[in-house]
C-alpha cells in the first residue's frame, strides 16, 4: 500500500511549494530591482563614503538576494531537497544581513536628517517651508522604518515557508524509502 505524503500549506490552502516558487519568482524580481535601484541612487549621491556606504551594503545584499532566489526556483521546479535545504540556509542568512543593513541605513538615515532638512529648506527663510521639510522628513522616517519592518516580517515568513517545503520533500524521500 503506497504511503502518501501530506502536502503542507500555508495562507490556510497554498501549497509551500507554490510558496516557493512565488518567494522565488519574487525574490528575482526585486532583489533585482531593489540591487539596480540602489546602484542608480549610489551614482546619483555625492559626498563621502559613510553616505554611499549603506547604499553599497544594500546593493550587495539585494543581488545576493536575486541570486540566492533562482537556487530556490530551480530547487521548487525541479523538488530538490538539497537545493531546497540550501535555499533555506541561504534565505536565514540573508535575512540576518538584511536586518544588520537595513539597521544601518536606517541609523544613517536618522543621523543625516538634519542634513536632509537643510537641503529641502535650500536657504529659504519662510516658515512654512521650513515647517514642511521636517514634516516631510518625519514622514519619511516613519515611512521607511515601517517598510524595513515589513520587508523583513515576510523575509522571516519566507524562511518558515521554505523549511516547511524542506521538511515536505524530506518526508516525501522517507515515505519512498518506507515503500521500498
Amino acid at each position: 500500500m503506497p504511503v502518501r505524503v501530506r502536502s503542507n500549506k500555508f495562507c490556510c490552502c497554498i501549497p509551500v511549494r507554490l510558496g516557493v516558487l512565488i518567494i522565488g519568482l519574487l525574490g528575482v524580481a526585486c532583489g533585482g530591482v531593489i540591487a539596480v535601484a540602489g546602484i542608480i541612487q549610489y551614482q546619483r549621491i555625492g559626498g563621502d563614503i559613510k553616505n554611499k556606504l549603506a547604499y553599497a551594503i544594500q546593493i550587495l545584499v539585494y543581488g545576493m538576494y536575486a541570486l540566492i532566489s533562482i537556487l530556490g526556483l530551480i530547487g521548487a521546479l525541479g523538488k530538490k531537497r538539497r537545493l531546497i535545504q540550501m535555499f533555506h540556509a541561504m534565505l536565514v542568512i540573508h535575512v540576518l544581513f538584511s536586518i544588520a543593513s537595513g539597521s544601518f541605513a536606517l541609523y544613517r538615515f536618522f543621523l543625516d536628517a538634519p542634513d536632509s532638512v537643510n537641503s529641502c529648506v535650500n536657504g529659504s527663510k519662510d516658515d512654512d517651508v521650513v515647517a514642511a521639510c521636517k514634516k516631510g522628513v518625519e514622514l519619511l522616517k516613519g515611512v521607511l522604518v515601517g517598510l524595513f519592518v515589513f520587508v523583513w516580517i515576510m523575509e522571516i515568513w519566507g524562511c518558515i515557508i521554505v523549511k516547511s517545503y524542506s521538511n515536505q520533500l524530506t518526508d516525501e524521500e522517507s515515505s519512498k524509502m518506507y515503500r521500498t
